[in-house]
């Protein structure tokens, strides 16, 4: 089966609708003309896997699932590979694989025309792809030499161009087949479906019983790793390491468990009976991946990096406070997980796997969701890749991101508790039940309960209460305050109108967001590219040369990462308001769908806030804003509300908080 039918049918499998050709196509990145080509062996496809396909005049395509388990087995592992799309759109990534494959397979030249023609592509078509490589290649510190007529071969470290390998699997799920995206690069990758779940099985068997806690992506990519390992030294290829490794790792944990790793592989299979530098590196491989989080005193088992850490901790809070206005140590537990990532990435500038590039999915980096936290992280790693001289991995922004967004998860709103005013028509008594059920839930949120007959409220200063519970019907109500019915044999869908409905106001987030005059809609903006948007920004919101330079450097350092999600169309473009000089919301609704980074979009979001040190505010916009960016339809609200409508999004994310 091809890649792109494979992703056809996850985009219907996944989607809540039929989906035209057109709207396929631009999941896909192909035509239109290409979809409806496709769709005849998708047809043929689907009941081999219990399903069917429906394709109905107007609306688009869908599936009928048929043999629900026998369609969830296929299913399954294709969600881990069709969620690549995210990084290249699904003929790209087959496309990349193919060159980058094939670039770090053989230790010959392979020329750019050899590798068009095999893919039944021109040389100019593959351009792109090809500048993807040469990228990728270099994150992992690969050279490549480039001669006329010859082509273009890659060189560099053997353990550099394992990492490479493991990482070009793709997808790592231990259930997924190779593709045949590079036969060439199959051979280093070759192991029998079942040999490589046993390999796995016992990998993970010594790294249970072990210290050592390594994140679960990062095990999947070892599984494939010992694999790699295994089929590159029965080729002849040996590591070379400085000299200084062995001594610097040889009484950690991690040397021990790798130790032990390796001799439990060589016990149950063929092939991995190695030399000592392959337990060096390992060792080296498991310092980089390893879940910091778990361990108790960082500064007594990673003495060489963890100065080093704790001083980059204060210099880039420092630097925080003074750009952003915020101070990153606001609560406790947070200095020794900031030390944990920068000790992370010292170890990795010190063995020089740092900046490496890696495929991503959505379940590993669900902080993304939230565009206020990958804005921050963004000035942190811009802060970080200008300090230390070094390229920023994806990974760890993507780490710094959720830091940030635990942050302010764990920050808590002021609140403004409410005083309740009960009504029963059967008598005052019964009142008593409905207040001890709404205390068993929401007793954070209520100063008082005052308990009266509904005709009593008429002589009573209504303005000392904020809403009135009946149990009878609202249109029997006649009075100023608010009212909710909530019966004496209450349901839970009364209990979550109350809350959604009137406990909700005690969460005091009014404060919290710009004013109305400082939040502007700029309809039928004309946007020709991003490059452009950041010169107007530059200009608009700096007042002198210097202050235009500054904004400048600050877009092209910190805005190395796409700041928010691109699901609704529409991207975030965060600036500190140290560099602005005054806070500022601006949508701009594009007059025409434009390109943002090879994606289209028709609304940006330009944000400059002061945070005033208060995590309350960064809440509040991240809130607002993750609901704003997670449904076209929020955007387009927003356009015609204003303010309004951000605060509606505050309270949908409070209703499941």
């Amino acid at each position: 089966m091809k890649r792109r039918q494979e992703s056809i049918i996850y985009q219907l499998a996944v989607s809540e609708g039929p989906l035209t050709a057109d709207e396929l196509a631009k999941r896909l990145s192909v035509s239109a003309r290409t979809i409806k080509y496709e769709m005849a062996e998708v047809k043929s496809i689907l009941p081999r896997i219990g399903a069917e396909l429906l394709a109905r005049r107007n609306k688009g395509y869908s599936i009928l699932v048929k043999n629900r388990n026998l369609f969830d087995m296929y299913l399954e592992p294709l969600s881990f590979q069709s969620s690549l799309a995210n990084n290249f759109g699904a003929d790209d990534n087959a496309r990349f694989l193919y060159i980058a494959r094939k670039l770090v397979s053989s230790s010959r030249f392979s020329k750019i025309e050899d590798i068009a023609d095999e893919l039944y592509l021109s040389r100019s078509a593959i351009r792109d792809e090809v500048n993807h490589v040469m990228s990728f290649l270099k994150s992992y510190h690969l050279e490549t030499d480039c001669k006329p007529g010859l082509g273009i071969r890659t060189f560099g470290t053997e353990y550099h161009m394992r990492m490479a390998m493991t990482e070009l699997f793709a997808v790592h799920f231990h259930k997924v087949l190779l593709d045949n995206a590079g036969m060439e690069y199959a051979k280093w990758t070759q192991c029998s479906y079942e040999e490589r779940q046993d390999i796995r099985h016992v990998f993970l068997h010594i790294l249970r019983e072990s210290e050592i806690k390594v994140t679960d992506t990062n095990t999947q990519r070892l599984a494939i790793y010992f694999i790699i390992v295994r089929n590159r030294c029965n080729a002849g290829y040996r590591l070379k390491l400085p000299e200084s490794w062995k001594s610097e790792v040889v009484d950690t944990a991690e040397y021990h468990t790798a130790r032990k790793i390796y001799d439990g592989l060589k016990e149950k299979f063929e092939g991995y009976d190695l030399p000592e530098e392959e337990t060096v590196f390992l060792a080296v491989y498991l310092m980089s991946c390893r879940d910091l989080w778990s361990v108790e005193h960082l500064e007594k088992e990673y003495p060489l990096y963890y100065k080093e850490a704790d001083g980059m901790r204060k210099e880039l809070c420092e630097d925080m406070k003074k750009t952003c206005g915020i101070d990153l140590m606001y609560f406790p537990w947070v200095k020794k997980e900031l030390c944990g990532l920068l000790v992370s990435i010292f170890i990795s500038i010190h063995f020089g796997l740092d900046g490496l590039s890696r495929f991503w999915y959505d379940y590993e980096n669900q902080a993304f969701n939230s565009p206020v936290s990958a804005a921050l992280a963004c000035t942190v790693a811009g802060f970080l890749q200008d300090r230390l001289k070094t390229t920023i991995s994806f990974t760890f922004y993507a780490q710094l991101a959720s830091l940030i967004f635990k942050i302010t998860s764990f920050t808590e709103y002021d609140i403004k508790r409410q005083r309740l005013l009960l009504v029963n028509s059967n008598g005052l008594g019964l009142n008593e039940i409905t207040k001890k059920r709404i205390e068993s839930r929401y007793r954070h949120l209520i100063e008082s309960f005052t308990i009266v007959e509904l005709y009593e409220i008429r002589g009573m200063n209504q303005e000392e209460y904020d809403v009135v519970l009946t149990d009878t019907s609202e249109i029997a109500y006649h009075y100023d305050l608010p009212c909710c019915v909530v019966h004496t044999l209450s349901s839970e869908k009364e209990m979550d109108l109350l809350f959604n409905r009137h406990l909700i106001k005690a969460y005091q987030t009014e404060p919290l967001i710009l004013p109305g005059e400082k939040i502007e809609i700029n309809k039928n903006y004309r946007y020709t590219d991003e490059h452009e948007f950041l010169q107007f920004l530059s200009y608009r919101h700096g007042k002198t040369a210097p202050e235009r330079e500054r904004l400048k450097h600050y877009f092209k350092t910190c805005g190395f990462y796409d700041t928010g999600s691109l699901s609704a169309r529409s991207v975030m473009i965060y600036l500190p308001a140290s560099l602005c000089g005054e806070e500022r919301i601006e949508l701009y609704c594009l007059e025409r769908t434009g390109n943002w980074r090879g994606k289209e979009v028709e609304y940006l979001l330009f944000v400059c806030v002061d945070w005033k040190n208060d995590w309350k505010r960064v809440k509040a916009l991240e809130n607002s804003f993750r609901e704003l960016f997670s449904g076209y339809s929020n955007m387009k609200d927003f356009a015609e509300q204003g303010r309004p409508f951000l605060f509606k999004m505050i309270e949908k994310c409070l209703k499941y908080e």
